[in-house]
């Protein structure tokens, strides 16, 4: 009986992955996601005291040929802030370390020699970015003063709760900020702290007003943080969003996500600079 049980799920879902295969929009995914692989392999990288960083990028554009209908595209970049312009060696007390996660959040970035997004037409992007300093300086590297920059609070970075116990002993940065984020994870946070629930449904918030925003312009680019963009992109995929390119977990990290509608959207009027909190 299991083994028939087993035998009807393993056909069920080759029957699945077949008729998915089969859909024009897979088809299209597939081509776009190859085409990033092919723009990724040919990429430079952009530079930090001659360090390389993050490697260029851009969005599909007509002339890459992997879409019939390019007005039926949508996309959406998650860009990682830059590398926070504080210093991390050595080893931290328990106070030192609270002042770290404040300084944290105040700090500009270290800006690399260049941009490495490179967006033909703004006038078709709407831009979002979180309002700590590090992503908005981030945002203002990337596309400078004159853009319309959306800013909101529901983009912050999930907590980082160092707590009140004072350890006698100093250990390096890592340490404090990963066991705070685990504690803070299994609910163990101070008054007035966001709970790891209300996090995980301000990220399904974000995710839902990034889709929105694609109905009026085609691209959108939010920079932000490690964390939240993790589950904004989970809740994206949930969305039908598919993960074209993975560009990881580090400073200035983007991933990309598409969908194809099956009605064209040539709505490009200009969003005006606003706080959205």
């Amino acid at each position: 009986m299991v083994k028939i049980s087993l035998t009807i799920l393993v056909l069920f879902a080759s029957l699945s992955a077949s008729a998915q295969r089969k859909n024009p929009n897979y088809q299209m995914i597939e081509n776009i996601a190859q085409k990033y692989k092919e723009l990724n392999a040919q990429a430079g990288y952009v530079k930090v005291n001659d360090v390389p960083v993050a490697q260029d990028t851009r969005f599909i554009r007509p002339e890459d040929e992997v879409v019939p209908d390019y007005n039926n595209l949508r996309q959406i970049a998650l860009v990682r802030h830059g590398e926070p312009d504080l210093l991390k060696d050595g080893k931290f007390s328990f106070k030192e370390a609270r002042q770290f996660v404040k300084d944290y959040d105040s700090v500009g970035i270290v800006v690399p020699d260049k941009p490495f997004l490179n967006i033909k037409n703004t006038d078709e992007v709407a831009i979002f970015t979180s309002s700590i300093n590090r992503a908005r300086a981030t945002a203002k590297y990337l596309f400078g003063d004159n853009e319309a920059i959306n800013v909101s609070h529901d983009f912050r970075e999930f907590e980082t709760y160092i707590g009140k116990l004072i350890p006698k002993f100093r250990l390096p940065i890592k340490f404090w900020t990963t066991t705070a984020r685990i504690k803070w994870i299994l609910g163990i946070k101070g008054k007035g702290v966001e709970s790891f629930a209300d996090a995980k449904k301000r990220a399904k918030k974000a995710a839902n007003l990034l889709d929105r925003a694609t109905e009026e312009k085609p691209k959108v680019v939010l920079v932000a943080h490690g964390f939240l963009n993790r589950y904004i992109k989970k809740n994206l995929e949930n969305m039908g969003w598919r993960v074209v390119s993975n560009g990881g977990s580090n400073y200035l990290a983007t991933t990309i996500l598409v969908k194809i509608e099956e009605k064209a959207n040539n709505n490009n009027d200009n969003l005006s600079v606003r706080h959205i909190d």
